[in-house]
């Protein structure tokens, strides 16, 4: 059964996330436990995701379905449980498919919308922290202009105290 309730913290890899122009959104690196199950078969494949976003996932499997292929999934993470139907869009063999998303109760839209905020707010965590740290590369000009502008400030502030006397 799904819980609408809060997720706890979301497992997240340091790495920027990724978007391609043939795709409809930003995918997040994302790791959870993964079942999917052929609709018309019943063949069954349990494995981990590897990127999120709001309309599917990776499922990393060295035997993944066909293109096309209906399939019904649950995923889960920390406790919470997300499922849905949904169609393989493309399949790498030996590496995994891609998976949209279809039928998605409002629950597990709540779910989704969680995880993709938690994965966010990391995301933009690491950017800034990777951000403060990297030096701002300067030219020649620029510290010859930056040097300029102390000097003179400091000699407006040396008259300004020899003008009141206190120098």
């Amino acid at each position: 059964m799904a819980s609408a309730t809060r997720a706890p913290k979301v497992d997240v890899s340091p790495e920027p996330c990724e978007w391609y122009p043939q795709r409809s959104d930003l995918r997040y690196t994302f790791i959870a436990t993964i079942e999917v199950v052929d609709a018309n078969s019943g063949k069954q494949i349990v494995s981990a995701t590897s990127s999120l976003s709001r309309y599917g996932c990776h499922v990393r499997t060295t035997t993944p379905f066909l293109p096309g292929t209906s399939v019904k999934m649950t995923i889960k993470h920390q406790g919470i449980t997300f499922q849905c139907g949904g169609k393989v869009v493309y399949a790498i063999s030996g590496e995994g498919m891609g998976v949209h998303f279809e039928k998605v109760g409002i629950a597990e839209r709540v779910i989704l919308k969680e995880w993709l905020r938690q994965v966010g707010n990391q995301e933009l965590d690491y950017r800034l922290r990777k951000r403060s740290n990297t030096p701002i590369p300067l030219s020649k000009q620029e510290i010859v202009l930056l040097i300029g502008c102390a000097v003179v400030l400091a000699a407006i502030i040396v008259g300004a105290f020899a003008w009141f006397g206190t120098l």
